[in-house]
């Protein structure tokens, strides 16, 4: 970073730290979602993701014909 600052890079440093309150809510947000997929049943957490990945690919194969 020093080698940045030397040279004359602008980091754009205002714009980073008006992003720090949106990180830090997803990052609260993901910690959440976390604890409840520990807590939740296994099977129904992989046939969700399965259901998602499922549609998510199909959805990608029909908008390619």
């Amino acid at each position: 970073m020093a080698a940045f600052i030397y040279v004359g890079i602008d980091l754009q440093l205002i714009h980073h730290l008006w992003l720090l309150p949106a990180a830090g809510i997803g990052h609260i947000i993901g910690l959440r979602v976390h604890d409840k997929m520990l807590e939740a049943d296994p099977k129904l957490f992989y046939r969700g993701l399965g259901i998602i990945l499922f549609s998510l690919s199909a959805f990608g194969l029909w908008r390619s014909f």
